[in-house]
């Protein structure tokens, strides 16, 4: 591509994620992962002292950003590193095109990259212009194919396909369904090879794999925190379990999923279309491949937030380069308005988030108010009982306790009934070991001031008060004093002298 081209797609991609840029935490997402690497900086140990489930490639990102520009400054540089990320991830995709691609329009590489950057953005805020997971996983993942399209036969570029793999899965375990893609296409693309050769290209992939996620696993066995990390990874499987219940399945996908399809009909109308019409080629195949793959892992725990189908963008950028070319010179109206309509729209609304949010009737909870009451009453380390980690991330305090929201010891699940319906019984889904370590963690860190959002029903934790919970509730009543109610949060402060003695 030429200079001025990629200097284009990368002024477009700062400008589409400006907004990133001057708001500090766009969502519950960032501020978990904003709080629990603030915690990893102060010294305590991942998945031991701060409990998250996701795996730690994000936080390391998170950590990483936070030491350069601290807490505030640090998710300025953290958006700043993102749109790179993306940028990035956009050149690697035109390179595919330009290389392996079946058109040899020179325009197409181009439209592949001005693709993935748009289509990115076209989702509400929090899932489009956040620093979550996936954005992330998808530089190296891209990175991988790049690599094997390009292996010659080379065994050294089979195992670096396999450890970029395996680095994508340190920012999202789905990540890892690329693995038996590569794999099968090494079996399928290599037919004429001896057997002797596939396998040992097949060898090299799966090494280079388990090198990467090796080298991650040691690490944390010489900090002592691997047992942990094992216990919090293998959540995520009760949480995919939690999200499977099929008529909500069938509502989350026509809703959420349809919007996202919706917002971006000309990615996935495009990107179809090139998979009928092209599935003879055996570039397409590859591709069609890649975008089933990436379907399943969206598909899991049947959530389909937003920011998940940015795995799907990717293939179908590259599959629908092409066409969107041919679209643009016989159609250049309609591929435009088809482009940079949801473009704009969705910039916008990001710029007016908060007046939106006010117009829905939903509007953010009002954790300033919280942070300025905790602030004028004194320093000490705060811990929540709810879903709002963005209390924690505005009120920058020591955590009195491990967990960044209180979904382990109540067993609410995200956007499943659990959350959404007051009459559902989410106990099946409580982690029972989440209560001994709450305990010892208040025990141990006394937490000068607890903050309660089940009142006002903050974070949907009105179905969860203390009361409900015989181990919060002693604690409370022995060593707190209710002191103030805030925004809907009830502020507890810790007692000079417990009213009791300690629990038998």
């Amino acid at each position: 591509m030429k200079r001025t081209t990629v200097l284009a797609l990368l002024g477009l991609c700062v400008l589409l994620r400006f907004v990133s840029l001057v708001r500090p935490c766009l969502s519950d997402d960032e501020a978990i992962y904003a709080v629990v690497a603030r915690e990893m900086l102060s010294g305590h140990e991942l998945y031991v002292d701060i409990v998250d489930h996701k795996p730690p490639g994000v936080y390391l990102a998170y950590a990483a950003t936070q030491a350069i520009g601290g807490p505030i400054g640090g998710m300025v540089v953290l958006h700043a590193l993102l749109i790179g990320v993306v940028f990035a991830t956009g050149l690697l995709l035109a390179r595919i095109v330009r290389r392996h691609g079946p058109d040899a329009d020179p325009r197409a590489p181009a439209t592949a990259a001005l693709l993935w950057i748009v289509y990115t953005t076209t989702l509400v805020d929090v899932d489009a212009l956040a620093a979550n997971c996936e954005l992330f996983m998808m530089l190296p993942l891209v990175g991988a194919v790049v690599v094997f399209l390009e292996a010659q036969d080379r065994l050294e570029r089979y195992a670096l396909a396999g450890a970029l793999v395996g680095a994508a899965c340190l920012f999202k375990y789905q990540g890892g369904i690329q693995l038996p893609v590569l794999g099968l296409a090494i079996v399928l693309r290599h037919a004429e090879r001896s057997r002797s050769r596939r396998l040992a290209a097949l060898i090299a992939l799966g090494a280079g794999f388990v090198a990467m996620l090796g080298a991650a696993a040691a690490t944390m066995w010489l900090r002592g925190g691997l047992p942990d990390a094992v216990f919090w990874l293998r959540f995520n499987f009760a949480y995919i379990d939690a999200g499977t219940s099929a008529g909500e399945l069938v509502v989350r996908l026509a809703t959420r999923g349809g919007l996202v399809v919706a917002s971006a009909g000309l990615l996935y109308g495009l990107g179809v279309a090139a998979i009928a019409t092209g599935h003879r080629q055996p570039f397409v195949r590859f591709m069609a491949g890649w975008l089933v793959a990436s379907a399943i892992a969206v598909f899991m725990g049947g959530r389909f937030f937003g920011h998940y189908f940015h795995q799907l963008a990717a293939p179908l950028a590259i599959l629908a380069a092409p066409a969107t070319v041919r679209l643009w010179q016989r159609r250049r109206t309609l591929a435009a308005l088809a482009i940079g309509a949801p473009a704009f729209a969705y910039a916008v609304l990001g710029g007016l988030h908060g007046q939106l949010m006010q117009w829905y009737g939903e509007p953010d909870p009002d954790y300033g108010s919280v942070v300025a009451w905790l602030d004028r009453h004194g320093r000490g380390a705060l811990c929540v009982w709810g879903n709002s980690p963005v209390l924690y991330f505005e009120a920058d305090r020591p955590l009195g306790c491990r967990f960044v929201f209180s979904n382990y010891l109540t067993g609410l699940s995200p956007a499943t009934a659990t959350q959404s319906d007051p009459k559902v019984d989410s106990s099946r889904n409580v982690v029972a070991e989440s209560w001994p370590m709450l305990e010892r963690d208040l025990a141990e860190r006394k937490p000068r001031f607890i903050v309660d959002g089940s009142p006002g029903d903050v974070g949907r934790y009105g179905k969860y008060p203390p009361a409900k919970f015989p181990r919060l509730a002693r604690t409370l009543a022995c060593s707190y004093d209710a002191r103030a109610e805030v925004a809907g949060m009830r502020i507890y402060e810790r007692l000079a002298t417990p009213r009791c003695g300690p629990a038998p």
